[in-house]
């Protein structure tokens, strides 16, 4: 079943009006919290092998794929199926530079298939695994008629997965409710301040699930570095802290930056803004508690 979605979201830059064409490849999840957790970490990670040689130990790092569809947005409806409600939309040039191609669904009784097919029977059997037929297996699935047949998902497949910052997503989609949710314009929220509890807590804005992400991520960030008062750093009061001979100074950023390498620059400064009102300096909790073992 379709559904209606903005004009502006449908078509290609070719064919403007066009309803069976799509210029946005869509990563689909199970969940809001598996959204969250993925627009916080900035990566779609490849967990699962695909394609022809999917099956062979050996060549597994080259079939590990994360995976897309260019299903215009007006068909998504046709994941929830298959447990999808919740997404991420990239343009199309972005997957492109990253690696990506879409999928190509070969009939297992017609030439093109079997040529394929003999071509990868050939590299295993020679033990060949720098063979280039290991750089086209990730992208080709048999279709098999009545049994196996994926190609209406119009599947696109990133070798080793990808990473992104939160301005190359365009769409944030959600199918879950009864009227399908397309957010053009994406927030993260921010994080505000409980009186009662004295503490702060993550409002995830378009995305409520953010929050409770962003939440753990400071967690684990208060758990990795202590103020310089919580680390017992000497204070002068015209000098400031003495660091010298207790523990290396860290800036957020820069502590940050150790602790999450990986996420989206934007994660990491929604974060270095609340951690900055604390404290602009920070000390390694590991470096602190081993201080007392150099006797």
């Amino acid at each position: 079943m379709s559904f209606e979605v903005p004009e502006s979201l449908l078509g290609t830059q070719q064919h403007r009006t066009a309803r069976d064409l799509s210029d946005y490849l869509v990563h689909m999840t199970t969940s809001p919290q598996s959204l969250a957790s993925v627009i916080t970490s900035g990566r779609i990670e490849a967990r699962n092998r695909f394609g022809l040689g999917r099956r062979l130990d050996m060549v597994e790092k080259k079939h590990l794929s994360a995976c897309f569809t260019e299903m215009p947005l007006s068909e998504l409806d046709r994941l929830r199926n298959r447990g999808k409600s919740w997404g991420i939309a990239f343009k199309r040039e972005f997957i492109l530079r990253q690696g990506g191609q879409r999928v190509w669904y070969l009939d297992t009784d017609k030439s093109p298939y079997q040529a394929l097919h003999l071509l990868k029977e050939s590299a295993f059997e020679n033990r060949d695994w720098a063979s280039p037929v290991w750089n086209i297996t990730p992208f080709v699935d048999q279709r098999n008629p009545g049994t196996y047949a994926f190609d209406w998902e119009r599947e696109w497949r990133v070798v080793g997965g990808i990473s992104f910052d939160l301005e190359d997503i365009v769409l944030v989609i959600g199918l879950d409710g009864v009227e399908p949710l397309f957010h053009e314009d994406f927030s993260i929220g921010a994080p505000y301040y409980n009186a009662r509890d004295m503490t702060y807590q993550w409002d995830g804005d378009t995305i409520p699930e953010v929050g409770p992400n962003m939440d753990a991520i400071l967690e684990e960030f208060h758990g990795a570095y202590l103020t310089p008062e919580n680390a017992e750093i000497p204070y002068d009061s015209e000098d400031g802290y003495s660091w010298l001979g207790c523990a290396a100074c860290y800036e957020t950023e820069d502590a940050l930056e150790d602790l999450l390498p990986n996420a989206p620059w934007e994660i990491k400064a929604a974060l270095a803004d609340h951690l900055n009102q604390i404290s602009t300096q920070w000390a390694s909790r590991e470096e602190v508690d081993s201080r007392g073992d150099e006797d």
